[in-house]
């Protein structure tokens, strides 16, 4: 039998309590089991009830077993699931400490009424506020934290939380470990009974990193396969997130039509389910693939309009990956005043996080601001900063074209022999990925 916590009701006022609120005579809740006799010391706490004892009097009081022993009022887990839900939908919307407020009510609910299941995902959910502030640290515990229950959890909200992980992992500069940490949980998710939302959530995971990593054959195969999972997957949530993460693989091997399908279905089912933020995000998504194109006009505003509503739903890591790409555009418009606002402009946001692909892609964004500018010295700086903080992490991908940038700028100073020692680099870290340059 589970202790009591501190200040609980002991089971026996308990009972007592019930059967009065139910207008039940001690025989009458006793029989035909027991007798009134036992059960005056049961609820006088002069006897310890067994769980046979327990499940009798709960079936008599129209309860099940753990509603009596927790006193846990029937429909409990529903009601505090669906809470988490409605919460969770207000932090789509910006409603962060509302949003925090309500999981952490839930979570402490959940812990006094004995229900793990409902308390990890109320964990999970206090992490997604951490990441929705772009404190990836603090998240990164958040979501470690609801792992201690991982247990007691769905196949599907392990997979959930395995995902976060391991996208502060990636984050943080260590991709290999993030992709360990999910094909881990894939096997042994695999080897158990099937969950396609669990596998599709996974498989999601995946996909961000291998980029990075180069790994371009092994994001699409964890992309193919999860085409084959979504055909199976019931969750809406997980099944636009894969799609959104899926068109950044299809762009990156240049299957732009495919791309931009995905992204469309993301969008309409992030809007569908009332979660803004991440339907902004698939605008960010657009952004960046139409500036991939040439579109520059178009990315613009929809990187506008993304950012805008980043900014509405209280997503401090959306502005910044928006941002981003919305001073890339301003550069290759030729408003290159603009770009460096914009890119000087998150700095200090970059430098309280440990998010290294970020805080790399600005430091690469100024330092082409600085060759368009004639800075070249400069710019050799910036790009140099760059390209050891990308292949410190791994991601070789964006250290391709860093090295073309950086070596290109160093022709130009006439430093032939370091510019060729750039180039080098990039056909390096070319050689140790399948992966092409970048733009």
């Amino acid at each position: 039998m589970p202790s009591i916590p501190n200040g609980a009701e002991p089971l026996g006022a308990r009972v007592r309590r019930l059967r009065r609120a139910r207008g039940l005579t001690q025989r009458e809740l006793a029989e035909p089991r027991y007798d009134r006799g036992f059960l005056a010391k049961v609820e006088s706490g002069r006897r310890l009830p067994s769980a046979d004892v327990v499940s009798h009097l709960a079936r008599r009081l129209g309860l099940t077993a753990d509603e009596l022993r927790f006193d846990r009022p029937p429909g409990a887990a529903e009601e505090l699931t669906d809470a988490l839900e409605t919460a969770y939908r207000e932090l789509q919307q910006g409603g962060l400490e509302a949003a925090e407020r309500e999981f952490t009510r839930v979570e402490h609910r959940a812990a006094e009424y004995r229900l793990p299941e409902v308390q990890c995902h109320a964990r999970f959910y206090l992490g997604e506020v951490q990441w929705q502030r772009y404190d990836i640290p603090l998240a990164d515990k958040g979501f470690v934290y609801a792992m201690e229950l991982a247990d007691a959890a769905s196949p599907r909200l392990r997979a959930m939380i395995i995902n976060r992980v391991a996208a502060c992992r990636a984050l943080s500069g260590d991709l290999g470990a993030a992709v360990a940490l999910v094909e881990a949980a894939l096997g042994e998710l695999r080897a158990g009974a099937s969950d396609p939302d669990a596998e599709l959530a996974l498989l999601t995971a995946l996909i961000h990193p291998l980029i990075e990593m180069g790994a371009l054959r092994r994001a699409r195969r964890a992309a193919e396969e999860g085409r084959r999972a979504l055909a199976s997957a019931h969750r809406k949530d997980i099944s636009a997130r894969y799609h959104r993460q899926a068109a950044q693989l299809w762009q990156a091997i240049g299957l732009v039509d495919r791309a931009e399908k995905d992204l469309s279905r993301a969008l309409r089912l992030f809007t569908s389910i009332g979660y803004d933020r991440d339907a902004a995000r698939c605008r960010w998504a657009r952004g960046f693939l139409w500036r991939r194109l040439g579109k520059l006009d178009d990315a613009h505003a929809e990187l506008l309009l993304a950012r805008d509503l980043l900014a509405k739903a209280g997503s401090r890591e959306g502005v910044l990956g928006a941002t981003i790409e919305l001073a890339d555009v301003r550069r290759r418009q030729g408003a290159l005043d603009e770009a460096a606002e914009l890119a000087e402009g998150i700095r200090p946001l970059l430098d309280r996080s440990p998010d290294i692909e970020a805080r790399a892609e600005v430091l690469r964004l100024l330092g082409l601001i600085a060759r368009a500018r004639g800075d070249l010295s400069n710019a050799t700086t910036l790009l140099e900063e760059a390209a050891t903080a990308q292949e410190n992490s791994e991601l070789l991908g964006a250290l391709v074209a860093t090295s073309l940038h950086l070596g290109d700028t160093l022709r130009d100073r006439g430093l032939i022999e370091k510019a060729a020692e750039a180039y080098r680099r990039g056909v390096r870290a070319a050689a140790m990925s399948d992966s092409g340059p970048a733009d």
